[in-house]
C-alpha cells in the first residue's frame, strides 16, 4: 500500500491529523492494521474512489511525528508533500532557510526520528499545490497506470488495457502518457536537462 497526505491539522485538543489518499491493495487488510496501530488512535473513510481511498487519521500526542509536524510548523516550514509506501515517510519541505532546517532536524533527532537529507535547495521556489503542470487527461493516464500496474516489472496491463480503463484507445493513451511523462521529466528535473 501507498499513502500520499494531502494534508496534516492539529489543534489544542487533537495532536495530529493526516489526511491521506491510500493506494495499492487490500483494503480490508489496511484497515485491519489501521485498528492494530498504535500510531493511530482513529481512522475514518472520507471517499472511496475505485482503486483508491481518501483516510482521515489521528495520531496519539506521545508520536515523536507531533512534535516534527510541531517543529515545522513553529519554524515557519511549509510541508509540500509526504507520502510512504511502508518503509518510512519521503517528505518535501519548505523552511524559509538553513538555519530553521538545522533545527527541524535537531527536533527529529531529540524525538528519535533520524531524517535522511535527499537534497536541499536554495533560491527562488515556484511550487503551485498541483505539482506539475499536467492536464486533467494526463493526470488521470499517469495515476490510473500506476493503480494497474503499467509501470510493473513485469508489466500488469497493456496500452489499450489502460487506454479502456480511462474511456480511450490505446493510441491515445499513449500520447497521453508520454505527454505526460515529458511534462513530469521536464518540471521535476529541469536543472539536469541541457540548455535548449
Amino acid at each position: 500500500m501507498q499513502a500520499t497526505v494531502e494534508q496534516f491539522d492539529t489543534t489544542a485538543e487533537m495532536p495530529l491529523r493526516a489526511v491521506c489518499w491510500v493506494t495499492g491493495g487490500d483494503f480490508d487488510a489496511f484497515e485491519a492494521a489501521l485498528e492494530e496501530d498504535p500510531t493511530v488512535t482513529d481512522s475514518t473513510v472520507l471517499a472511496d474512489e475505485r482503486s483508491r481511498r481518501l483516510y482521515r487519521m489521528t495520531c496519539p500526542a506521545d508520536l515523536p511525528d507531533v512534535e516534527a509536524y510541531r517543529a515545522v510548523v513553529d519554524l515557519d516550514g511549509v510541508i509540500l508533500n509526504a507520502a510512504t509506501d511502508g518503509e518510512g515517510w519521503t517528505v518535501k519541505t519548505l523552511f524559509p532557510d538553513r538555519d530553521a532546517f538545522a533545527s527541524f532536524r535537531d527536533t527529529c533527532q531529540d524525538v528519535g526520528l533520524t531524517p535522511t537529507v535527499e537534497s536541499i535547495h536554495s533560491g527562488a521556489v515556484e511550487h503551485d499545490d498541483k505539482g506539475a503542470d499536467l492536464t486533467p487527461a494526463q493526470k488521470e493516464i499517469l495515476t490510473r497506470a500506476v493503480e494497474v500496474g503499467y509501470f510493473d516489472i513485469p508489466r500488469q496491463t497493456t496500452l489499450r488495457g489502460l487506454g479502456a480503463d480511462v474511456g480511450v484507445s490505446g493510441q491515445a493513451a499513449s500520447e497521453r502518457l508520454r505527454r505526460g511523462m515529458e511534462t513530469l521529466v521536464r518540471e521535476t528535473l529541469a536543472d539536469d536537462l541541457p540548455e535548449e
